[in-house]
């Protein structure tokens, strides 16, 4: 037996199975077909001898550690747990382990992460970025992005629910469709004084949001009212001081579309606590269909986004793109539902969603 002390290499596997290090090699990678018989031995002396394979090592001879990475904005929101959980449970499937990284926001955090993970062997990059595509100053580090590489290998990224280089595969969500939609939900049941809780339009995807809300009003012909458009940071307690900013101008308000559905829950809590009926004085709906949205009363009208589709396709991309590096980029845009509960429709029949907490 080895010495115990000293970490136990692939050298000690082979000589205990009595087999080349050749043959320890194409079992633990998979690379060349070894006999059943021969692939019992490896397992069973990599058992008895606690041999772990060192990813790294591995890395550095053949480039791939079956590791990849994923960055959001925040691992506590609840929109992220079912994206997060298909790109998982797709990784596992083709023996991949998964790292998740939470930037809060931070563009800085952002690229400190990406910095990081060129020096650990990492095979790919999931990013939902906080980069704003428009901003000049950023012009350097989204074009980076497409670029990636340690040591000649190429280390593809696919950007998750919006796109940020024009060079980069991403599955993103028509977020101006989606919020197009909300609003003409509301307008279709009469509603004209339509306030707004916009999402930060400091990310690509509030401003196409936004977008969407004013293009439905222009479709409808009803006037824009700018003081009933206010932005909050997608958090709840923002959704309720917006709210209360609104109700504070005096302006008719029957309807309110939120930027995304935490913020709507916000606002119900103030225009519940002001005394007004929802959905018969003020109706509200928001946006992404996260969990809480069933479960609040009442229960919120959203436009649901594909959280797990999203997940499983920007897996495929990666593992396209890995097997493909000069391959044509792929762009793909998903949309959105309109899920119709008691926050607009107050005779809507809902049930509660408990498969996702």
């Amino acid at each position: 037996m080895p010495n115990e002390t000293k970490p136990i290499g692939i050298k000690d596997v082979a000589k205990h199975a009595n087999v080349s290090i050749s043959t320890v090699s194409n079992v633990l990678n998979g690379t060349k077909a070894v006999s059943r018989p021969l692939q019992e031995r490896v397992m069973r002396a990599v058992e008895e001898l606690h041999y772990e394979v060192n990813m790294v090592a591995r890395g550095l001879k053949s480039g791939r550690t079956n590791t990849i990475a994923v960055i959001v904005s925040s691992i506590t929101s609840v929109f992220f747990p079912p994206l997060l959980k298909s790109i998982q449970t797709a990784a596992n499937q083709k023996g991949y382990t998964v790292s998740v990284f939470g930037t809060s926001g931070d563009i800085k955090r952002e690229q400190e992460y990406i910095q990081a993970l060129k020096s650990q062997w990492i095979d790919g990059i999931l990013l939902s970025s906080c980069v704003d595509p428009a901003d000049q100053n950023m012009t350097e580090y989204i074009d980076s992005l497409s670029s990636l590489q340690i040591n000649g290998h190429a280390i593809p990224l696919i950007c998750l629910e919006s796109t940020v280089g024009k060079k980069l595969d991403a599955v993103v969500v028509d977020d101006k469709e989606g919020l197009y939609t909300a609003t003409g939900h509301l307008i279709s049941l009469g509603r004209r004084n339509i306030a707004y809780i916009a999402a930060p339009t400091s990310y690509s995807m509030g401003k196409s949001r936004r977008s969407g809300f004013l293009a439905a009003l222009k479709d409808h012909e009803i006037p824009c009212n700018q003081r009933l458009i206010v932005e909050g940071d997608y958090s709840p307690i923002s959704g309720y001081r917006c709210m209360q900013s609104l109700l504070r101008t005096g302006e008719p308000i029957d309807a309110v579309a939120a930027g995304n559905d935490q913020m709507a829950i916000g606002a119900i809590r103030a225009i519940l606590d002001a005394g007004y009926r929802i959905p018969d004085d003020i109706a509200v709906i928001g946006y992404n269909d996260n969990f809480p949205a069933s479960l609040v009363q009442p229960s919120l009208s959203t436009i649901r986004v594909p959280k797990e589709e999203m997940g499983q396709m920007a897996f495929d991309l990666f593992l396209r793109r890995s097997q493909n590096p000069e391959a044509s980029r792929i762009l793909t845009c998903l949309n959105g539902q309109l899920i119709i509960r008691n926050s607009t429709v107050s005779s809507a029949v809902t049930t509660w969603m408990l498969q996702d907490w």
